[in-house]
């Protein structure tokens, strides 16, 4: 499947190209009846303008990979998400006009029926990026353009690539108008409720932290430098080099319970009731087979996270955390 280990290198590559660079393919393209003649000059980066790549929220500027022939890439540019708990989410768009799209895709198989976007039809395709959305529309003899989106869930990326696709559209010959955007915001809300002047030390006594095994009796509390005004109260291990992880309460004042990283855009695998107070569980948290986490909401834009962990014994990862749940609601401002 050589088109996706092209992207992939792109991807690796996209930090060290110039943006901007308009890219000269030859070919004589015939075109589909119905749709405008095939252009021999690509700007990929151009296939958006600067006031759709705002509103669908990525950054400025695109990042233009050249043409190369000899290994089938395509004029392709890049965008990275402006959000800032999701930049690895990378935007991809690109043209090619003197192309075989059978020898591009390289054998790989359609995974949706073909889409109607735009005034094109669009499908898409396998990748060996397991979270890769890229759908792919013909334009004519040896022209094709496509658009993907790579985050860490594939539905998400989808869901990303329809919202990209009918601006793209709008650029292509024989294209739809494109449709209003409805401005994509990153904005954190504002850090308030009953979190913001909270310990997140005071929610376990000295008895109940007895009650936890090889966690240290003693916690200490820090600022995140990485979940803006968030606070967090570090239990640390006391088995060595065996497999138990320290166990932490993060209080996130202005982090809205879905928005915790490896929470974000995945379901928890189950809900525990604790006095009303309904905790999701996410056992390998973020991907990371020895972590798990549960989260609270406190109110709509706050919520409160649990992280604990085992390494060496799959069945034990969630054991710390199962059992502070109960002694944790408890002390929980508000």
């Amino acid at each position: 499947m050589r088109m996706k280990w092209q992207v992939a290198v792109a991807l690796a590559a996209v930090t060290v190209v110039t943006a901007g660079c308009t890219v000269a393919v030859g070919g004589s393209a015939s075109p589909v009846p119905g749709q405008g003649p095939v252009v021999k000059a690509v700007d990929a980066c151009k296939l958006l303008d600067e006031s759709q790549v705002d509103a669908l929220g990525y950054q400025q500027p695109g990042k233009s990979v050249a043409e190369d022939k000899d290994r089938l890439q395509p004029p392709t540019c890049f965008w990275s998400l402006k959000d800032e708990d999701d930049l690895s989410a990378v935007l991809s768009v690109g043209l090619a006009s003197d192309m075989d799209f059978n020898e591009y895709i390289a054998g790989a198989v359609p995974k949706s029926s073909p889409q109607e976007i735009g005034g094109f039809s669009w499908t898409q395709y396998g990748s060996i990026l397991p979270d890769d959305c890229t759908l792919y529309t013909s334009l004519g003899d040896k022209s094709f353009a496509f658009v993907g989106v790579s985050t860490s869930d594939l539905e998400k990326s989808c869901e990303l690539v329809k919202q990209v696709i009918p601006q793209v559209a709008a650029h292509l010959p024989g294209g739809q108008d494109a449709p209003p955007i409805t401005p994509r915001t990153s904005a954190k809300p504002e850090p308030g409720g009953p979190l913001l002047s909270a310990d997140p030390c005071a929610t376990l006594k000295p008895d109940q932290v007895a009650q936890l095994k090889n966690i240290s009796p003693q916690g200490e509390k820090t600022n995140s430098t990485v979940i803006p005004n968030s606070t967090y109260c570090l239990w640390d291990d006391t088995d060595g080099d065996e497999g138990q992880k320290a166990f932490e309460v993060w209080f996130g004042p202005s982090t809205p319970v879905a928005d915790w990283p490896g929470a974000k855009g995945v379901n928890p695998t189950e809900t525990i009731d604790v006095g009303g107070k309904k905790w999701g569980l996410y056992p390998n948290m973020g991907g990371l087979r020895a972590t798990c986490g549960a989260t609270l909401a406190v109110t709509e834009t706050s919520s409160i996270q649990v992280v604990s962990g085992f390494i060496g014994d799959d069945t034990k990862t969630c054991d710390i955390v199962k059992q502070a749940l109960p002694l944790v609601t408890p002390n929980l401002p508000g």
